[in-house]
């Protein structure tokens, strides 16, 4: 899954390249922000400063993530920051975290679009006194305080092949999509996937091509890839992408193909971008979380952690008001474990 030794060393010399220009600006302010407290010494809400950065702006997933975190912004009384580039590349958010590090805010909050790349600039903000929470996509354990998962990696694996089920009933050959290599969380559910397929009696009929196609978030790569794996291999019934980009763009492929109800992709999407697959009838079944509620869920995280009312120790609980609480795991995993499937029973129902 990581035989990508030569692009993450390029990876990091452009990391590096990037810090080296704030290093000693953020050594110079390497003690926590300071802001208004009252008399307990608690930092008073007005005066906290998150912000949030997606892998990249624009798409539509960390757009909705955003209005939760703004929300969470309202319902807490802080102040609430987006940033970030629109190009989905690792010295992209490199720069926006480094950037970001200077401004002093009280926390960050951020899918990284690779868990190694960013980790230096988060250990920074770290050193500088920011609190990090990441959500959707992890770094590395020690780059940040929290980790807000949609889903756990298991979890993810069974809600995909619950929606290939329904697609395939009869199983059948599955191909997988990713973001990248480095994607972490893409990882982890192709990993716990092809383990259910090989141990667990539901989905014995199913097989897979071991190889994992890496489409970047892209969605004329997904496309081109789709197709691809659909002239590769004639028995191809199911292709499953994590990816919100990826899914629906695989499903664009099949229908470009004229393959309706002979080849189906499912995976994460968000339901207005499969909603006319599903309705139509060339799928039956995508699956998701609440993106809004994710980003409120993070961000009420970091908000927590920057007031002092939580740790990142494990049995602490975030509470996220409306949206309920959750405990702190192992290695300071939070986990958000509420699955939504899109069929065309229930697709009306959602707005994101």
């Amino acid at each position: 899954m990581r035989k990508i030794t030569s692009t993450r060393g390029r990876i990091a010399a452009g990391a590096a390249t990037i810090l080296s220009a704030v290093l000693l600006l953020a050594a110079c302010s390497s003690t926590p922000p300071t802001t208004s407290s009252d008399n307990t010494g608690a930092k008073k809400a007005g005066d906290v400063k998150i912000f949030m950065a997606p892998k990249f702006t624009g798409l539509a997933y960390f757009e909705v993530a955003k209005d939760g975190g703004q929300e969470a912004a309202k319902d807490l009384g802080f102040q609430f920051k987006y940033i970030g580039s629109d190009k989905p590349e690792a010295t992209e958010q490199i720069a926006t975290l480094t950037n970001a590090i200077p401004q002093k805010p009280d926390a960050l909050v951020v899918s990284a679009i690779d868990q190694d790349a960013v980790a230096p600039a988060l250990k920074q903000a770290m050193k500088s006194g920011i609190k990090v929470v990441t959500y959707d996509a992890d770094a590395a354990t020690d780059a940040r305080d929290l980790f807000v998962n949609q889903l756990s990696y298991k979890l993810a694996a069974e809600t995909m092949l619950k929606a290939a089920k329904l697609d395939s009933p009869d199983g059948g050959l599955v191909a997988f999509i990713s973001a990248s290599p480095t994607a972490a969380n893409h990882a982890a559910h192709v990993k716990f996937m092809k383990e259910l397929i090989d141990t667990d009696p539901e989905y014995k009929d199913f097989k897979y091509i071991d190889t994992v196609q890496f489409a970047g978030d892209d969605a004329k790569k997904s496309q081109d890839i789709a197709l691809n794996l659909i002239q590769a291999h004639p028995d191809l019934k199911v292709i499953i992408s994590s990816s919100a980009v990826s899914a629906p763009a695989a499903e664009q492929a099949i229908v470009n193909a004229g393959l309706q109800n002979k080849v189906y992709a499912t995976g994460f999407a968000l339901p207005s971008s499969v909603k006319d697959f599903i309705k139509n009838g060339d799928a039956k079944a995508f699956a998701m979380w609440d993106p809004a509620e994710l980003g409120y869920v993070a961000t009420a995280a970091a908000f927590q952690l920057a007031t002092g009312k939580i740790t990142s120790a494990e049995g602490q609980v975030v509470d996220a008001g409306k949206h309920g609480k959750y405990t702190v795991g192992k290695d300071g995993e939070v986990d958000y474990n509420k699955p939504l499937i899109f069929t065309k029973d229930n697709i009306d129902n959602y707005n994101f």
